[in-house]
């Protein structure tokens, strides 16, 4: 089988890790730990790109380009199936891997933490969007990987620069007679007419009545506790003046002869 060429893995240098279909390992959500990593195609985002941090002989931190966290196992499982997540240096093997070249010139990514289980897509997925794992070794593609530096962001910085430019003004050379544009005849401009506004008669002033007042209503009067009515006493009757009995004479000489 013919041997091809490795990438020579150097410090202070970023790479990408690419999945057999071209499509890449990024961070998503890298700015915090936990974030999940998955296949994703390559937008040349700093969340795509990679550098390694050599531990020992082949072994490496794995160290993300955007928030410098590293490639993680979840919860530091040890299982098939434990899928691998950014987080912080702490310094702990679970964030330690081996990379193991091969004759084609891929390499597999085994875990120094997990009896080197190797880096693998959940359910052999090759889509973007596949969630990263970790499994024994198999015969199949999926766990083989191609490392590739990253050399032209400096070059496509500088060209995206120089397109921003303003273009040079044009220089004049030396005894040449600018030329002078053609003057514009300026149109006489009509104006409409006015028409004329006849003044608006001011609205007669609405003169508003009174206000007339509800006369007040009587104060009530306090009741007058009628009096009884004494009845005036009656009249006496004119007493009657005995009757004088009239005496015969001669019974007036009768009496005056008894004394």
């Amino acid at each position: 089988m013919k041997t091809v060429a490795q990438t020579v893995i150097e410090a202070d240098r970023f790479y990408t890790i690419a999945a057999r279909t071209g499509s890449v390992i990024e961070a998503v959500e890298s700015a915090k730990n936990e974030g999940s990593i998955r296949l994703g195609k390559y937008d040349h985002k700093p969340e795509q790109e990679w550098s390694f941090v050599r531990v020992g002989d082949g072994v490496y931190r794995i160290r993300n380009r955007a928030s410098g966290k590293l490639i993680d196992l979840m919860m530091t499982g040890t299982a098939n199936g434990t899928w691998l997540h950014l987080w912080e240096d702490v310094g702990g093997r679970s964030q330690m891997w081996t990379v193991e070249p091969t004759p084609a010139g891929t390499v597999r990514l085994r875990s120094s933490w997990a009896s080197g289980k190797c880096i693998d897509t959940v359910g052999m997925g090759v889509a973007d969007g596949a969630q990263l794992q970790i499994w024994q070794e198999t015969a199949g593609e999926d766990q083989l990987w191609t490392i590739t530096e990253v050399k032209d962001r400096a070059k496509r910085v500088a060209k995206a620069a120089k397109e921003e430019e303003p273009a040079a003004a044009p220089v004049e050379k030396a005894g040449e007679k600018p030329v002078e544009a053609a003057p514009v005849k300026a149109e006489p401009v009509v104006e409409a007419a006015k028409a004329e506004e006849k003044p608006a008669e001011p609205a007669p002033a609405k003169v508003e009545a009174p206000a007339v007042e509800a006369p007040k209503a009587e104060e009530a009067k306090p009741e007058v506790k009628a009096e009884p009515v004494k009845a005036a006493p009656a009249a006496k009757a004119p007493a009657k003046k005995p009757t004088a009995k009239k005496t015969s004479r001669a019974a007036r000489k009768k009496a005056a002869a008894k004394k």
